[in-house]
């Protein structure tokens, strides 16, 4: 797992629990200087290996506003390494707060594995990623031409398209005025 970029939430916290909205605040302060201190990378691991325990309140408080965070900095947070309890109230506080946050259930040598999408996943997100991951990258126009359901538009395209890259579902790069976008990371759909 060293060989990616990778946050330990039990080093940079130096504790194996986060209860409460105290402890998730205090938690915040330590884990973005430990993500400040990461290499400008598309995505990173934030590693629950050793965390006995986060509550929703102190998730919310912490890891949903480093998540934020790197997302801001042009970086995809993975969590991974959570036992059933953590990963459930995650999910709960990403619910709440209305944020996506990518689970993977491991790491292999050429990334996370067994990707998951817990929180507010609607029909439109899912139906957007999965048109990219068919076309393997796109722009609106193309994602238009492309996608059989219904009459959406373009703008609509480029509107969803533009969203997923901004929380760092989808990536983007520019060829004159047009965005083309892709998954992230591939797998992304897959357990979805």
């Amino acid at each position: 797992m060293n060989k990616h970029p990778n946050l330990s939430v039990l080093v940079a916290c130096g504790r194996a629990d986060l209860l409460g909205v105290a402890a998730g605040r205090a938690a915040l302060t330590k884990l973005l200087e430990a993500a400040d201190a990461l290499p400008s990378v598309h995505w990173a691991l934030l590693d629950f290996a050793g965390v006995e325990m986060v509550t929703a309140s102190a998730a919310r408080e912490s890891v949903l506003r480093l998540i934020g965070h790197l997302a801001d900095r042009k970086t995809l947070a993975v969590v991974v390494g959570m036992n059933a309890e953590t990963r459930d109230e995650i999910e709960f506080a990403a619910q709440a707060g209305r944020q996506v946050v990518v689970a993977a259930s491991a790491v292999g040598k050429n990334g996370p594995l067994g990707l998951k999408l817990l929180g507010p996943v609607d029909e439109k997100v899912k139906e957007t990623l999965l048109l990219v991951a068919k076309l393997g990258e796109t722009d609106a126009r193309s994602a238009n031409a492309a996608y059989v359901g219904g009459s959406v538009g373009a703008t609509a395209w480029n509107n969803r398209l533009a969203a997923l890259a901004e929380v760092r579902l989808l990536t983007e790069r520019k060829v004159g005025k047009t965005k083309y976008y892709s998954l992230a990371l591939k797998g992304l759909v897959d357990g979805n």
